[in-house]
């Protein structure tokens, strides 16, 4: 007992030794976040302005304190033409000129004038040529994820230009089979026995691609979408492709990079990631986000058949899998019953 108490009081006294240090809480002011683009496909181009959070407040934020409200937004081209964003709410402004469509080879710039008079404005970017899709491939392979061992991946096959450098970016989306159980259906009961659904997939990770290892030759086997396996049916896939600047592609390789950080001693210093807006007054002062000027293209695919590869372990996982009961609408949300129109 006499030695606990001496213990008790070597610690007291090391603890109280102790000066408690309190850090500053980085508290940074909202910053503007620009995000929208121009193609080459029909108006109406969106726009997107927000404001970033404040860092350290506990307080709580309204989402819609983010929202930027009364900007004027406009865009305009190299010969002189230009067209208004009207606000859409949540922060969303969009064109409302028909006749104001992008074209590959003329450049574009975006002005915001904030309601307290701050203007922002980008450098024009010219729109660049994006070469077509020659076709979609697919493989049934293994995903290594327990809950979707199987998946379709699917990749884009194209041509790159030979007489100039070019940068592109993939996005895809999806659908795909999901099975229940179905809903027991009796004479004029308004329940349907419905036991397949189309659910959507698609990617949010950024895939942007230089051409400067094969520039003038063929771009094979570019993943785009990885679809998972439910059940045993048809896949639709579609990708669309894009022909980005080198300041728009320098912008996602930075936004790669920090998503890509793992938190160790050895990765780089963290930095905001600005884009391409900046305030015409104050060239400090640059917004979140990138304004781009792309043009692109987009290709379907409807997928059926699988590789003999690994077609008898994927019927074999299918058949092990416990259908949940009810209507698949009810059990995967509000989702199509048939294939979508236009495939």
């Amino acid at each position: 007992m006499r030695q606990f108490l001496i213990y008790s009081l070597i610690l007291t006294f090391f603890a109280a030794c102790i000066d408690q240090v309190e850090l500053p809480i980085r508290a940074e002011v909202p910053r503007l976040v620009v995000e929208g683009q121009i193609t080459n496909e029909a108006p109406p181009y969106t726009v997107r302005l927000t404001y970033t959070g404040k860092y350290g407040d506990n307080s709580g934020q309204n989402p819609d304190n983010q929202y930027v409200k009364e900007a004027q937004v406009v865009l305009a081209d190299d010969q002189g033409h230009s067209t208004r964003f009207v606000a859409m709410g949540s922060g969303m402004y969009q064109t409302v000129d028909s006749a104001f469509r992008g074209q590959v080879g003329r450049a574009y710039s975006l002005s915001v004038v904030l309601a307290d008079g701050k203007r922002y404005v980008t450098k024009p970017e010219q729109m660049p040529a994006v070469p077509v899709i020659d076709s979609i491939s697919a493989k049934l392979s293994e995903t290594g994820n327990l809950a979707k061992p199987y998946a379709a991946s699917y990749s884009v096959n194209t041509r790159d230009p030979a007489s100039e450098k070019n940068y592109y970016r993939w996005t895809a989306y999806g659908y795909t089979n999901r099975l229940s159980v179905g809903v027991p259906c009796s004479l004029g009961s308004p329940s349907l026995c419905n036991n397949r659904c189309w659910t959507t997939v698609s990617s949010d990770a950024v895939n942007v691609y230089s051409d400067e290892a094969i520039n003038g030759n063929p771009l094979r086997g570019r993943v785009v979408l990885q679809v998972p396996i439910y059940a045993i049916g048809p896949q639709l896939v579609e990708v669309q492709q894009y022909a980005i600047t080198q300041t728009n592609y320098q912008f996602w390789q930075l936004y790669k990079q920090q998503n890509a950080r793992t938190g160790s001693i050895f990765d780089p210093l963290p930095a905001p990631i600005t884009g391409n807006v900046v305030n015409a007054n104050d060239p400090t002062d640059m917004a979140r986000g990138y304004y781009a000027v792309t043009s692109i293209t987009r290709k379907r695919t409807r997928q059926a058949n699988y590789n003999a590869l690994f077609y008898g372990a994927l019927t074999s996982y299918l058949s092990s899998l416990l259908l949940p009961p009810g209507d698949c609408r009810d059990t995967y949300g509000q989702v199509p019953l048939t294939e979508p129109d236009g495939w």
